[in-house]
């Protein structure tokens, strides 16, 4: 009779087989190939920062259900000028309003977004540009704490807008997860082939992931949460456990993590790694 080799049990630890995970899905993922259909995409049509402020929060905010519906709508928005910087800067509260008249992004009206343009508008008139803006909002918190930047960020803006902006600019007293909020400033704080790197005034090290269902379900596999609701608690529990990886860049697996989840390999990413866990 032959006898069965079975195959060795693995003596690495849990943590470790871990890191290596995530560092095999950074190195697969992390590319800019994979950002055709990420919203972050549209911002590398620009060169100036002064526009790529304005492109990277008009298309977080918009990137919400199907990608190639909120993919059109955002065109449909930056099509309307060369430079966002210098449209919104010279156009008007009525040219905005005619311009999106007929606009609609599911629940999301053409009144919203000629409301957001007028508050961006506003703002840079205000502070010089958006990230000049935030960063008199950063400088004024006194824990640098991202939830008090985000609270003052977006009320500012709704100040400027003379509405609430409805679901578009969520609100960060509220319990939900600030997904795109959080997005944006991923893209504006961190500098790599993938994030731009504008604002060179938050540390990557203070940011809190965006919390979208991909990366939910990466964290409650890998053990990072167990909570199976998506706000902010939640997104802050799973940062502080990717801080454990990467001190100074706790969202440097983000995107990578997230490109696998949409291409439907995180499961067998877990079995690779024999990190199988329900």
């Amino acid at each position: 009779m032959i006898a069965q080799t079975l195959p060795k049990k693995s003596s690495k630890s849990r943590e470790e087989k871990i890191l290596q995970l995530l560092d095999y899905v950074y190195s697969t993922y992390h590319k800019k190939e994979y950002t055709i259909h990420d919203p972050i995409h549209w911002i590398y049509n620009y060169n100036k920062v002064e526009d790529q402020e304005i492109v990277g929060l008009v298309s977080s905010l918009l990137a919400f259900g199907n990608a190639k519906a909120f993919n059109k709508k955002i065109e449909k928005i930056l099509s309307l000028w060369g430079s966002p910087f210098e449209g919104i800067l010279n156009n008007t509260e009525k040219d905005f309003y005619r311009y999106l008249k007929n606009f609609k992004h599911r629940f999301v009206s053409g009144e919203v977004i000629a409301q957001l343009l007028l508050a961006v508008q506003r703002f840079i008139k205000e502070y010089g540009s958006i990230g000049k803006g935030v960063k008199q909002h950063w400088k004024s918190c006194a824990t640098r704490d991202i939830h008090h930047l985000l609270i003052k960020f977006t009320e500012d803006l709704k100040i400027k807008a003379g509405a609430n902006l409805t679901f578009l600019v969520p609100d960060p007293n509220k319990k939900g997860s600030c997904k795109r909020l959080l997005l944006y400033l991923r893209w504006m704080v961190r500098r790599d082939e993938i994030d731009l790197g504008c604002w060179d005034f938050i540390s990557p090290s203070d940011l809190i992931i965006p919390l979208d269902t991909h990366i939910h379900q990466w964290a409650m596999k890998l053990g990072f949460t167990s909570s199976k609701v998506a706000n902010y608690n939640t997104s802050k529990e799973i940062t502080k456990r990717f801080s454990e990886i990467s001190p100074n860049d706790p969202l440097k697996y983000d995107f990578s993590l997230c490109v696998s989840g949409m291409l439907g390999k995180r499961e067998s990413i877990l079995k690779m790694f024999r990190l199988e866990r329900t």
